[in-house]
């Protein structure tokens, strides 16, 4: 209820996807495109909000609104909901063939000493690996 106009106030689509997603176990990730984004590599909004997931791919009415939930594995999944996971989705959204020093860099200056030490452990393909290992923070 609204302190404001004592009107019901309907939740947010993300807060009812977090809830059935923490009801079920799973772990949700923000989409590479929105990780991208919030690193200041693309402008692009996403049309219909998506998220990785744990579960099963679906998507969830809410209202008037539609949330897609895309699974992926656990590897995609690596420190959900911190900046180490936003960087790590980024990374695998952008792809190999997408990768340039210029990215690389700004990923990486987006994180702290410690953040970056989390992302370079995580479990990742050899490119990606590569790529973080000569930028030199």
């Amino acid at each position: 209820m609204s302190k404001y106009t004592g009107r019901v106030v309907r939740p947010s689509p993300l807060a009812v996807v977090e809830v059935i997603t923490k009801a079920n176990g799973e772990t949700i990730q923000i989409h590479g495109a929105e990780a991208v984004r919030r690193l200041g590599l693309s402008t692009q909004m996403q049309v219909l909000p998506t998220f990785y997931t744990s579960g099963s791919t679906r998507e969830i009415k809410v209202g008037n609104a539609v949330v897609r939930l895309r699974h992926v594995s656990k590897d995609r999944l690596q420190h959900a909901g911190t900046t180490v996971g936003v960087a790590l989705t980024a990374l695998y959204y952008i792809g190999k063939e997408g990768l340039s020093a210029n990215v690389v860099s700004k990923i990486v200056s987006a994180l702290s000493g410690e953040e970056l030490m989390k992302l370079r452990a995580c479990k990742m393909p050899e490119w990606m690996r590569s790529a973080l290992r000569f930028e030199l923070v």
